[in-house]
């Protein structure tokens, strides 16, 4: 009987674990499908009362400006540093240079030779919002001074080349005969001929000057004639000079003693008509008696 009793119990036992099993399973489904809708609606209401109550806005800290001024400078090359100027009114703040807006110091980038430069600034202080900022250095390149002239000779078989003066120290200076190709030798010239040299000027920090003159060389035959005509012109010139001072005096002369007669002949007649006269009355007077 015992045996026949413990197969009753062992077949049982897997129906009652099925049972037991699929109860809790579709228990939690059901669970599951209402704690999502739930956080749902849940989360849509505390996203409008976050919405609706919270203001950061005034949660966030409100400093005063820095009262700064900031210039730039530009200006001729002269030799001499120059950078940017950054004022601040406020007392006790901290001025901050930078030449690439990322690394800053208290340093002043300067600058001297020819070029566009940005120099950066901040400008803190404890309590005060920071500024921020940028100015420029622009140094333009200088003139060079000086004087170039043509060179006009005749020829004497010596050589020649054009007139260079520069004023300004320390200039490098080119020279071409075809405008392309330069050098440092200065062309020289002894035939008779026009030639054209070119020249290239240059320095640091100056803007280079390019330009030409001539060099002219005439004939010695020419030379020779000017030099005849010229000698010519001089004695014609004295010999014409000579005859008209000549002709001035003796016109002069003729004219004072062309005075003297006249004023000789003159008195002659006034002595002759009062003597005429008196010798009329005589014989008047003659006839009364």
């Amino acid at each position: 009987m015992k045996k026949k009793k413990f197969v009753g119990l062992t077949a049982l036992l897997p129906l009652a674990l099925f049972e037991f099993v699929s109860l809790p399973v579709y228990a939690e489904v059901t669970d599951v499908q209402t704690v999502d809708t739930s956080i749902e609606e849940t989360s849509a209401e505390c996203e409008v009362i976050y919405k609706s109550t919270y203001d950061f806005s005034e949660e966030i800290p409100k400093y005063p400006e820095l009262e700064v001024m900031a210039s730039g400078y530009e200006g001729v090359y002269d030799g001499k540093s120059h950078g940017i100027t950054v004022d601040c009114k406020t007392e006790g703040a901290t001025i901050l240079y930078s030449t690439d807006g990322k690394t800053y110091s208290a340093k002043k980038p300067e600058y001297t030779n020819v070029g566009t430069y940005v120099t950066y600034y901040k400008v803190e202080k404890d309590g005060y919002t920071t500024t921020l900022g940028s100015a420029v250095v622009k140094i333009k390149e200088a003139m060079i001074e000086f004087d170039a002239d043509d060179c006009i000779v005749f020829y004497d078989g010596k050589n020649h080349s054009i007139e260079m003066d520069v004023k300004t120290d320390d200039c490098k200076i080119l020279y071409s005969e075809d405008g392309i190709n330069y050098s440092s030798k200065k062309p020289e010239y002894k035939e008779p001929g026009t030639y054209v040299v070119y020249y290239k000027i240059m320095k640091d920090n100056y803007k280079t000057v390019t330009g030409s003159s001539t060099v002219t060389i005439k004939e010695k035959d020419s030379a020779v004639n000017n030099n005849r005509q010229n000698n010519n012109n001089q004695k014609n010139n004295s010999q014409n000079s000579g005859q008209v001072d000549g002709n001035a005096d003796a016109g002069i002369s003729r004219v004072q003693t062309g005075d003297e007669s006249h004023i000789f002949f003159y008195a002659v007649l006034l002595i002759a008509s009062a003597f005429g006269l008196l010798k009329n009355r005589n014989r008047e007077e003659k006839r009364k008696l």
